[in-house]
């Protein structure tokens, strides 16, 4: 009886998954077509494969937590991108209808776009928060979880990505240079620039909530929940505003270079010196 329960505890939260993700996939081949979601697909695997593995090592793979970190996965890859596509579709209706498509191209991936993704990829950090917060035992345990979910659904965001740059390289005459150098930019920005931008937004969030998870001080808790949602929503319109800056194409790589460089290897230094601390995950 009691491995029923726990079947079907796991078998619901699957199927909604499931669901969830083929309803994201869908849509996304409705924008980019047969070759552009195919090619997509396997892209994106090429890419999230590593960093998957590198969060599986970071967090030592503990048979015991294995389920704890598919689940992360899952919802980042299902999850968390079907509501942020919900969300923003209708916040963006919703701006056009009132300020004008003007205002809304900006406010879209400035304000909406970052809030509505880091708050659902968050969202399952703070249920875990509120309903199973023994899986906390360490500030590690935050930046790997949260790592596992930004992974998930880089892979899921990627696909659509890799789809548009591919459909718009092949539907491109062959002489034209400036489509192959659009072609060949996209393809680092997506393939190795942004892989991990996603994994270490919501490591963050991770990191503020494996704090709250740690005291007991409630305005501490708080604290510690409200800086991990607020600081990677201020990092991500950050990036987005970047890549809008059509009077400056490199900005972006600027703001990589000097923003999130700088701050993702500061943090994979402290995860490091935590997982060395640590007892395994």
């Amino acid at each position: 009886m009691t491995w029923y329960v726990a079947h079907r505890c796991r078998v619901c939260p699957l199927s909604a998954a499931g669901l969830a993700w083929l309803t994201s996939l869908v849509w996304i081949y409705t924008k980019v077509g047969l070759t552009g979601f195919a090619s997509g697909v396997a892209l994106s695997f090429l890419v999230t494969v590593p960093v998957f593995a590198t969060i599986m090592w970071l967090g030592q793979r503990a048979p015991e937590r294995r389920w704890l970190l598919l689940s992360s996965f899952l919802w980042g890859a299902a999850i968390a991108p079907f509501f942020s596509l919900i969300s923003q579709e209708s916040l963006q209706a919703l701006a056009d209808n009132l300020v004008g498509p003007t205002f809304g191209h900006w406010f879209r991936p400035l304000v909406i776009t970052p809030v509505t993704e880091e708050a659902f990829k968050g969202l399952f950090l703070l249920w875990l928060l509120i309903s199973r917060r023994s899986d906390f035992r360490g500030l590690l345990d935050g930046i790997v979880l949260g790592g596992m979910i930004g992974a998930g659904f880089a892979f899921t965001e990627q696909i659509l990505y890799f789809g548009n740059v591919m459909v718009t390289y092949l539907g491109s005459a062959a002489t034209d240079s400036a489509a192959t150098t659009t072609f060949v930019m996209s393809l680092v920005l997506r393939g190795v620039l942004v892989p991990f931008m996603h994994p270490f937004f919501v490591a963050f969030i991770g990191l503020g909530v494996s704090y709250a998870a740690a005291v007991k001080d409630r305005s501490r808790q708080l604290v510690g929940v409200i800086v991990g949602f607020l600081f990677p929503i201020l990092l991500h319109g950050l990036w987005d505003w970047a890549g809008l800056a059509a009077n400056d194409r490199f900005l972006i790589f600027k703001i990589y270079a000097f923003v999130m460089v700088p701050l993702f290897f500061g943090l994979v230094a402290f995860a490091l010196v935590l997982r060395r601390r640590q007892p395994a995950f």
